[in-house]
């Protein structure tokens, strides 16, 4: 999927929470669009294409379960998250049940709520991040696997082959590693090349 495609719509008739979250979720390639008005948000989603749609599940003029069911009948596959001020155990099974992708009681922890979000896009197979944000986890892992060793940025370079101005340009997220030398510095490491990547 493209970078550019990966969208959050936000429907909440809160405005300073709405805003919140359109600003908190659009991070590297993700692009969240906050509607106050649910109606509205109905007619914004037949012209655009979102991925991942969070509602508050009490609204004026229509709640947040009948947008929900008005959202999955015009797209099966998007992901449905729903925020509530006015939680109980009742309500969120019977939206469980009905699809949704998790539900949510406020206040929350907004990390909380963008792990959420960012898992259910990573199932989709969207890319959330950036290449600077990547090649800077790809450097930290690297950096951590060869601390683990008591190894300095040389001793690696020897194992490797690739040179010590490489390695540390990979570490500081200075250089982009090839799919070659990040098998090759795996391989040093005694790590699997998955164990670099992972959850990117």
């Amino acid at each position: 999927m493209a970078y550019d495609a990966t969208r959050i719509l936000i429907v909440d008739d809160d405005q300073a929470h709405g805003k919140f979250l359109e600003e908190e979720l659009s991070q590297g390639h993700c692009r969240a669009t906050w509607i106050r008005d649910p109606r509205e948000a109905l007619r914004q989603f037949r012209r655009n294409h979102y991925q991942v749609g969070i509602l508050d599940l009490k609204m004026p003029s229509m709640s947040g379960v009948e947008l929900f069911h008005a959202l999955k009948e015009k797209d099966p596959e998007i992901g449905l998250i729903i925020l509530t001020g006015y939680p109980s155990v009742d309500t969120a099974l019977a939206t469980l049940k009905t699809g949704a992708y998790d539900y949510m009681k406020k206040p929350y922890k907004i990390d909380e709520l963008r792990t959420i979000v960012f898992r259910l896009l990573q199932e989709k197979g969207c890319f959330m991040e950036d290449d600077d944000v990547i090649n800077r986890k790809i450097g930290q892992r690297i950096k951590e696997f060869r601390l683990k060793r008591n190894w300095t940025i040389a001793r690696l370079a020897a194992q490797t082959k690739l040179s010590k101005s490489l390695i540390s340009q990979i570490e500081n997220a200075k250089n982009s590693a090839s799919l070659l030398s990040l098998a090759k510095i795996a391989r040093s490491l005694n790590v699997r090349l998955g164990e670099l990547v992972q959850d990117l």
